[in-house]
């Protein structure tokens, strides 16, 4: 499912990761522990696509994100860390909301 091997990410002369190795098999839980940071954002990020590694490989559904399709996408699911906008909304209205991120979602109503 995923599998991470010596990923490491640099913002200028700051080491952001150094070295992720990482194995998670189909229906394993994962989490993902440390202090402010420690990097946490920043793995989280690069696989699912949105931010590049520096070095290292990283592979999510089988698919590099740093090359991944948009079907690709559409098969991760994200929860984003503050979702402060959605606070006026009905649970159901945010439902509806991110399923028209998805191709079958928006039709599924």
């Amino acid at each position: 499912m995923i599998a991470v091997s010596d990923m490491t990410k640099r913002y200028g002369e700051t080491w952001a990761l150094s070295g992720i190795d990482l194995s998670v098999a189909t229906g394993e839980c994962v989490a993902l522990l440390g202090p402010n940071g420690a990097g946490k954002t920043t793995t989280i990020e690069i696989l699912e696509g949105y931010r590049r590694r520096t070095s290292g490989s990283a592979r999510v559904l089988g698919k590099d994100p740093n090359q991944a399709s948009l079907a690709w996408r559409a098969h991760i699911g994200i929860v984003l860390q503050d979702a402060a906008d959605q606070g006026q909304l009905t649970v159901s209205e945010v439902v509806r909301h991110f399923a028209a991120y998805y191709p079958a979602g928006a039709r599924s109503g």
